[in-house]
């Protein structure tokens, strides 16, 4: 993919989107690292499978400052491997509201439908306690329906490149689950609003802790061992363990910052 570069007028998402479609195109598939194509051998420049077939997907409402851009790696696939919807924020950065990076020839969890096939909304709505088993089982983290492609650092740097040529000072996104903000930690992201959660939240897990004292074994999820790694915190805090909502933290990441934070030192994933 040849790096697009933004003429000097343009420095908003509503703006790239009232370009003629190609060009608009063209700016938003630069967010797509390259190692994605060359994993499932789609054209970089068109996006097009072997025979010709353009698999991906943009959408960009003239009238927004959002886009909302799809990629699957085969015609007729179930689910995206590729998904990123991008925001503008009320003070003019460039805003993750969700980031999908599934590899599609991995198992696929039902965690997304409980057993009426309704949309749980990863969770937030209901639940699908069997496939939620299975995938923590296979390694899985909350709200995971396949394992990922392991390309989430390439492309947060190309979203960095991408809003430093707007000339945004950061990029900023929310932590939908408790693994999900110390991941982005250990990519380089502090926190607006949260952190003091988060750390109270590390302090519960320690032994003779609050949290710790409720890993009971009572549900799969929270297992007396849960609170050794990042991944069965996350579960357990999913299936409900703080007593309270979880609320996701805001995250930043200045332009060409890596911020060092961590709120849970020593633990691993």
């Amino acid at each position: 993919m040849i790096p697009w570069r933004s003429p000097r007028a343009v420095i908003s998402l509503r703006q790239i989107n009232a370009l003629p479609a190609p060009e608009r195109d063209r700016c938003y598939l630069s967010l797509v690292p390259p190692a994605f194509c060359e994993r499932f051998g789609l054209d970089p420049l068109a996006f097009t499978d072997p025979q010709g077939r353009r698999l991906a997907s943009v959408e960009a409402p003239r009238e927004h400052a959002s886009v909302r851009l799809s990629i699957t790696h085969r015609a007729g696939a179930l689910d995206p491997a590729f998904f990123l919807r991008l925001d503008e924020s009320r003070y003019g950065n460039l805003q993750i509201t969700f980031i999908i990076l599934n590899d599609p020839e991995g198992p696929r969890f039902e965690v997304d439908l409980d057993d009426e096939g309704k949309v749980t909304e990863l969770g937030a709505r209901t639940r699908n306690l069997r496939a939620e088993e299975s995938a923590m089982r296979a390694g899985l983290t909350p709200g995971q329906i396949r394992p990922g492609l392991r390309m989430l650092r390439a492309t947060l740097e190309r979203i960095e490149a991408f809003a430093g040529r707007l000339g945004k000072n950061a990029i900023i996104l929310e932590a939908f689950f408790y693994h999900n903000a110390l991941t982005y930690e250990r990519q380089g992201f502090g926190y607006l609003a949260g952190r003091d959660r988060m750390e109270a939240i590390h302090r519960g897990f320690q032994p003779g802790g609050i949290l710790e004292a409720r890993l009971d074994g009572s549900t799969p999820f929270r297992a007396q061992s849960a609170g050794g790694g990042i991944r069965g915190r996350s579960w357990a805090i999913h299936d409900g363990i703080l007593r309270q909502r979880w609320w996701p933290p805001m995250m930043y990441r200045p332009i060409g910052v890596r911020l060092g934070i961590c709120t849970a030192p020593g633990v691993p994933f």
